[in-house]
């Protein structure tokens, strides 16, 4: 991944990472057959991001019950949503990959 793509996606994200390295790996499918992949970072991103959904959603409204809590924060942070949004922000388009079909923009 070069300086330029880093600086597309932090322009998207509206971020800078101090560590790029953390950006390469965090778009960096196991395809690639590298040292790393995006898989790691998945792990822990999902538990962070399921645990600040579930707090809003906790917050938000208070008369929701644990089975109707449960089914917005599994909708709202689903594979398919997160693709979604990424897909939005084009942020697909720099996803690094090998020996695997191009990304389904649908």
């Amino acid at each position: 991944m070069d300086g330029s793509a880093i600086a597309a996606v932090e322009k998207i994200l509206k971020y800078t990472f101090k560590d790029k390295r953390l950006l390469k790996e965090a778009l960096t499918h196991s395809s690639c057959r590298e040292d790393m992949s995006y898989e790691r970072l998945e792990f822990i991103g999902d538990a962070a991001l399921g645990l600040a959904v579930a707090t809003y959603f906790f917050c938000w409204e208070p008369r929701l019950n644990p089975d109707q809590l449960t089914l917005l924060r599994t909708k709202s942070v689903s594979n398919e949503r997160l693709a979604l949004v990424a897909a939005r922000h084009e942020l697909d388009q720099f996803v690094r990959s090998k020996d695997t079909a191009p990304l389904n923009r649908n």
